[in-house]
């Protein structure tokens, strides 16, 4: 009789997401993300996590309203999620509904499974299938709100409201689609009443209908005085709040009000209002420290804008009318209907009529007076360039080029007209401009100065002569000197075979800050000479010599050139020079360290460590946040190096330090045991 084999059950499939660690997810999301990712999924913001038939989570998440969110792993490793929030990549709903599921697996509970005719599939599947709807981004949820600057010990950030369940589900064409759906399930007579049920609970609805009742009824100018009073209200200060700032204006009504003047017939009426609403709103911003309310009152200015094809004006009278409105707005409030005015399908006589009102605009306005050197006529330099736009929609190209000449003088707009030239390959011509440009503008325009020599540069390489060229970016690193800058001249100069003398020349100029030329030759200058000549063009006056040796520049290049015994040795002067950690450059520092790390790791750690105890010493929220990243980088340089024990002693004393602040001991909590599963944590 054979021997009998023992039957094995088969191996329980392995949950990919039951490996992951905090550093796959900062990995995927990054720290911030993954922070208020996690802030969520606290305060319950994730409702109905399911699992569908591929292993992909799918849930629910409240926000400023709900989204759907789906997240999945491809490969065993590789996070995917999608999510009908306007956020363009890894959000931090997704996140939540990761950590949700992972506390969900620690304590044991049930994760159901998702129907195939779940409404967050359908509106899932709809963001990739629909890709011409236009994205509509919320600010409050896009960015990450930036961390309040008055100083506190443990001061959450206010978290946001998180919507009832109850509420409206999900956002776009599928959410309309169900709610005709619904409405036309009902009677006449069971719609008017509930219109009535909600007029008489929401006041925006009773205005509206009010609104589009008064206007059916030929009551227009009780709507238009209504609208008047809204925009008055604009011109008056808002009530600050506690954060030190304003609190955003409600313009919903206001919006409700043009939109229904529209409906109805009457586009001429809103759009006269468009002059007046601009006004008010750019008064209203004037009162605000960072400009809070602008998107409210854009979104007020954009009805306008997009009625304005329902008008009976003339197409150029339209054009005119966008163009006068970009000319008085102060803080971008009309910037999409601006945009959206270039690729308007009008022919080419309707533009050509633009043309002459724009020229007869420049041929009547005032110019400033020759003796005024630090003013220039921006309004009139606007025209001018939605002048050349014009012209080219109206196939009158050759206009352009004249049209430049003439302003150049006048507005300082030599760069215009030189990149014109440029590209109709007038070379000499756009050379002579280049120089009567900085010959003639005043010193007080640093960067059309600067703009002119860049395009002198670039005439005298596509002309053959390189060098003078080069020279003139020479000039400009002597001036201006930086790691980058430095790069980019001796690669341009080896180009030219001039590499040599011009490398060896400003590594000795950031040295010493001698500069070739600069008088007698010393012992300690280059052996070789600097190969080029002087520049065609007067440069700059000097802004007072830059203290040598230039350690930054110097430690950048180090960096750049991999030469890790250069890096602490400047790294050491520097110290020697700034030694209060305020006065150095943080980012500079990190990026020390990680060029170091692997010949001379006690150097790098103390760095690292050095920027994670200056944050945490901020005692902000975001500030634990930001110190996580050095962190890491000391505890995987020490546990590389087989002092894994010394990691975890420093760990500790960070928290016996901070054991009284919760929020930074939830941060130390991610570093605590190295790349563990988070659902061992």
């Amino acid at each position: 009789m054979p021997p009998q084999t023992k039957k094995t059950e088969p191996e329980e499939p392995t949950d990919p997401f039951s490996e992951l660690t905090w550093d796959d997810l900062e990995e995927w999301a990054g720290s911030r993300i993954v922070a208020r990712g996690r802030s969520y999924q606290r305060r319950g913001a994730v409702r109905d996590l399911q699992r569908g038939d591929d292993g992909a989570l799918v849930a629910w998440v409240a926000g400023s309203r709900l989204y759907a969110a789906r997240v999945s792993i491809e490969g065993g490793k590789d996070l995917i999620c999608e999510c009908t929030c306007p956020y363009w990549t890894t959000c931090k709903h997704a996140v939540a509904v990761v950590v949700e599921y992972l506390e969900m697996t620690k304590k044991g509970t049930a994760v159901g499974r998702v129907e195939a005719d779940d409404p967050r599939l359908e509106e899932l599947d709809a963001i990739t299938e629909d890709d011409d709807e236009p994205l509509e981004f919320n600010v409050e949820e896009d960015l990450e709100e930036e961390p309040l600057e008055f100083d506190v010990e443990e001061e959450d950030l206010e978290d946001e409201p998180v919507e009832p369940l109850s509420e409206s589900v999900g956002s776009g064409k599928s959410r309309d689609s169900s709610l005709r759906a619904y409405l036309q399930e009902h009677s006449t007579s069971e719609l008017v009443e509930l219109l009535l049920e909600l007029a008489e609970t929401h006041d925006e609805v009773r205005q509206s209908l009010e609104n589009r009742r008064s206007l059916t009824s030929g009551e227009t100018r009780r709507v238009l005085k209504s609208i008047r009073s809204e925009i008055a209200t604009l011109e008056e200060p808002a009530w600050e709040s506690r954060h030190y700032g304003y609190e955003v204006r409600n313009t919903d009504s206001l919006k409700a009000m043009l939109q229904a003047l529209v409906a109805s017939g009457e586009s001429d009426a809103a759009v006269r209002l468009g002059p007046e609403l601009l006004a008010a709103g750019t008064q209203a911003l004037e009162y605000e420290h960072e400009a809070e309310s602008s998107e409210a009152i854009g979104a007020c200015l954009d009805v306008l804008f997009q009625a304005l094809d329902r008008t009976s004006m003339s197409p150029a009278d339209r054009i005119e009318w966008v163009l006068d409105m970009a000319l008085a707005d102060e803080y971008e409030l009309c910037s999409d209907g601006f945009e959206n005015l270039w690729n308007k399908d009008y022919v080419k006589s309707d533009w050509s009529e633009v043309c002459d009102r724009l020229t007869q605009r420049l041929d009547g306005r005032e110019q400033p007076p020759p003796d005024d050197e630090l003013s220039r006529d921006y309004g009139r330099d606007l025209i001018a360039d939605w002048l050349i736009l014009a012209l080219e929609k109206a196939d009158r190209r050759k206009e352009i080029v004249p049209l430049c000449k003439r302003e150049a003088p006048i507005t300082s707009s030599y760069n215009r007209l030189v990149d014109r030239l440029m590209a109709e390959r007038a070379w000499e011509e756009a050379r002579h401009w280049c120089r009567q440009g900085i010959e003639a503008i005043p010193d007080g325009f640093a960067d059309l100065h600067a703009a002119l020599r860049e395009q002198l540069q670039t005439i005298n390489r596509r002309t053959g002569n390189p060098l003078a060229g080069l020279a003139i970016q020479a000039e400009e690193f002597f001036d201006r000197p930086s790691s980058k800058s430095f790069q980019a001249l001796c690669n341009a100069a080896r180009e030219q075979g001039a590499g040599e003398g011009v490398e060896a020349w400003v590594r000795h100029y950031l040295q010493t800050g001698r500069r070739p030329r600069s008088g007698r030759r010393r012992k300690s200058d280059p052996e070789i000479g600097w190969p080029l000549p002087a520049p065609e063009v007067e440069m700059p006056a000097a802004r007072g010599e830059n203290e040598a040796p230039m350690v930054d520049v110097l430690m950048r290049l180090a960096i750049a050139e991999k030469k890790p015994n250069e890096v602490v040795k400047w790294y050491d002067h520097d110290r020697r020079t700034k030694a209060e950690h305020w006065q150095r450059d943080a980012s500079l520092d990190d990026d020390v360290a990680d060029a170091i790390a692997s010949t001379h790791p006690d150097r790098a750690v103390s760095i690292w460590k050095e920027l994670a105890e200056n944050e945490i010493a901020l005692v902000k929220p975001r500030a634990y946040q930001d110190a996580v990243p050095f962190l890491r980088k000391v505890r995987d340089v020490l546990i590389r190096s087989g002092r894994e024990g010394e990691w975890q002693e420093y760990l500790a004393s960070l928290r016996q330090q901070n054991r009284r602040r919760p929020r930074c001991m939830e941060e130390l909590d991610r570093l605590e045991g190295g790349r563990r599963r988070i659902i061992d944590g």
